[in-house]
């Protein structure tokens, strides 16, 4: 009698410090932090040129030929700094040698007014940017 009242004191004694542990099982879905899902692969670089060209078109007012040449020196353009990645080189000397032959070749395309506008363009898209990064460094 002595060992079975022994027994339960024990298993009385115990039985709190399992119900303290957490459940084993995974949380539910909803409870689950997201977790980070692999970036989409870029589109084709003629898709990205022309979407860039298809918006300077429509917020410079940009004809049909500039919009030829720009559609074309943006293809180039994104091909040399696709190429860039390859190599392992995100950024340096050739990301700037293909930016400064892209505004060598759109001063050579637009009109004055047109560059005056995509500088403009640029500035708030960097503004836009530096915010982003400046909030991102803040958390």
């Amino acid at each position: 009698m002595k060992k079975l009242i022994a027994a339960i004191a024990i298993m009385l004694a115990v039985s709190p410090a399992f119900a303290q542990n957490a459940p084993t099982t995974a949380p539910a879905p909803a409870q689950q932090a997201p977790a980070k899902t692999a970036k989409a692969p870029k589109a084709a670089p003629e898709q990205r040129a022309a979407q860039y060209a298809d918006e300077l078109k429509t917020k410079l007012n940009l004809t049909d030929d500039q919009y030829k040449k720009i559609l074309a020196v943006n293809t180039e353009c994104i091909r040399r700094k696709d190429s860039l990645k390859a190599a392992g080189q995100k950024g340096g000397p050739g990301k700037k040698e293909i930016s400064a032959y892209r505004k060598q070749q759109f001063q050579a395309i637009l009109t004055p007014d047109q560059q005056a506008k995509l500088k403009a363009m640029n500035a708030q898209h960097h503004d836009k940017d530096k915010k982003k990064k400046d909030a991102g460094e803040n958390k």
